[in-house]
């Protein structure tokens, strides 16, 4: 699927030396928000999917999540792309495949970004999908939400091989939680300096788990 397309977002994540799926995951968490300013998972309000919720397991902005590294060597096209279900009261939520074809997503895994070599991954994704969730009657298979996801909280984030948290945009590591990027898929966008990270940033020990920035372009 070469060449521009309409309908998408391009996600871009930069880190301080390699994208290593080899290392652990690299992780594009989304809150996907409707018109009416909600959710679209009923209930839920907007807001940054964040380690803290991960790991608290709350996962209370998290509606989707897109992971490639580690987990995903075996996955259809090498990554994960899934929605957030919401069990009974008392029970984690899980995440379900979200079913792309080989023409709904262009995937390059890794590229080179400002110098450095290997340093980027890149997928896009339709904006359609991110209006997909749980069907509440029953919760699958997926429904698409009415009226459809407008803006989406962003966060990207990176774990090691045994799943301990690494890394996420924000000024302060893991622990960020006031960090929040709010991306228009009604308009047509670059978001750069959103994602930059700021200078003297503390990051893992693992460079290749180091996020130091990314690029998300809106082509509605």
């Amino acid at each position: 699927m070469p060449g521009p397309q309409t309908g998408f977002v391009q996600f871009q994540m930069f880190v301080a030396r390699t994208i290593n799926p080899n290392a652990g995951d690299y992780i594009i968490a989304v809150n996907a928000v409707t018109a009416s300013g909600t959710s679209v998972n009923p209930g839920e309000s907007a807001g940054l999917p964040s380690l803290a919720e991960a790991t608290a397991g709350s996962w209370t902005h998290w509606d989707q999540q897109w992971v490639y590294g580690f987990d995903t060597t075996s996955a259809p096209f090498g990554f994960g792309y899934s929605y957030k279900v919401v069990g009974n009261p008392g029970t984690l939520p899980v995440f379900v495949p979200i079913i792309l074809t080989s023409n709904q997503f262009i995937f390059p895994p890794v590229s080179s970004t400002g110098g450095g070599v290997n340093n980027t991954l890149t997928i896009s994704l339709p904006i359609s999908a991110f209006s997909i969730r749980s069907n509440p009657n029953g919760h699958t298979p997926a429904t698409v939400t009415t009226p459809p996801a407008v803006l989406l909280h962003v966060n990207y984030i990176t774990l090691d091989t045994i799943h301990t948290p690494q890394d996420q945009l924000g000024c302060c590591g893991v622990q960020t939680t006031s960090y929040d990027l709010v991306v228009d898929l009604t308009t047509a966008a670059t978001y750069f300096n959103n994602l930059t990270s700021p200078p003297g940033k503390q990051g893992p020990n693992n460079p290749d788990l180091f996020i130091t920035g990314g690029q998300i372009i809106v082509t509605p």
